[in-house]
């Protein structure tokens, strides 16, 4: 069976095929109370975990296991996971398994020898999508991969595997709050010594309220991006991160402020 998606958390399986319960958690919204654990000591739950085991002699592993490491928690077989959701609400049972049906489906529709050339065609249909939204590079590549895998349950990355991809500009991005921490000072000092330096500037976008803005010298050490927030518009809140190639700009600064010295030119610091 393909990769289950369910209200956008991937479900892991082990190498037993059973499925984390822990993953179904999150999809269900994490509340406390469906932890799998409670569920887990339900007299129902253990009445059915006996009946699954008694009915499938044949099978050498056990409808449950726990497990640990980077994706532990406990895996069921499909029957449980069917159960748990019932015991969540009505709503996430019926979602739960029209899910299954429709990864089942995929699965059937397109043989296993078709899957590469099949999730080939989508990847680059998906990539177009991405670029066509403005993400380039490495983004587009994620956000193909992740069309893809909830379109027809293929993660081209996994077939490849690709588990990581190379930074493009091998440079980190900082918050001015990281960044800050490498000089010893705050996120508002640290965003005063960037306007001081010619890469940004406050701007005044409603009255009484002002956001950092880059200049055209900061373009060259700046990275935009929008945050999952949203202002009361609609749009989309935006964070500026910097590259740590400005960190050298920024230490002549400091040191020529620290000195007494002019320091600021158009387009960059004077030497």
């Amino acid at each position: 069976m393909s990769a289950l998606m369910i209200a956008g958390i991937e479900i892991h399986k082990d190498q037993d095929g059973r499925f984390s319960l822990n993953d179904f958690h999150k999809a269900a919204g994490g509340e406390t109370k469906h932890q799998p654990a409670f569920f887990m000591k339900r007299p129902e739950t253990t009445e059915l975990v006996e009946e699954i085991f008694n009915s499938s002699a044949g099978q050498s592993y056990s409808p449950v296991a726990s497990k640990a490491g980077r994706y532990g928690g406990t895996y069921v077989v499909k029957e449980l996971v069917y159960s748990y959701a019932m015991w969540i609400s009505a709503k996430f049972h019926l979602h739960v398994i029209r899910t299954f049906e429709s990864v089942a489906a995929n699965d059937a529709v397109i043989p296993q020898e078709r899957r590469l050339p099949v999730a080939a065609d989508n990847f680059d249909a998906a990539k177009r999508i991405a670029e066509s939204l403005g993400l380039e590079g490495n983004q587009a590549i994620l956000s193909a991969n992740n069309m893809v895998r909830s379109a027809i349950g293929v993660d081209v990355m996994e077939m490849a595997g690709v588990k990581r991809l190379v930074n493009e500009s091998q440079e980190l991005n900082y918050t001015p709050t990281e960044l800050g921490a490498k000089f010893g000072m705050t996120a508002v000092s640290m965003n005063k010594l960037l306007a001081d330096c010619g890469l940004q500037h406050q701007v005044l976008y409603k009255p009484g309220k002002k956001r950092w803005e880059v200049t055209p010298d900061g373009k060259l050490f700046a990275v935009i991006t929008d945050t999952g927030k949203k202002h009361s518009d609609g749009k989309p809140v935006q964070q500026i991160l910097w590259k740590e190639s400005v960190q050298e700009m920024l230490a002549r600064l400091a040191d020529q402020l620290r000195s007494g010295l002019p320091a600021v030119i158009a387009g960059g610091v004077s030497r």
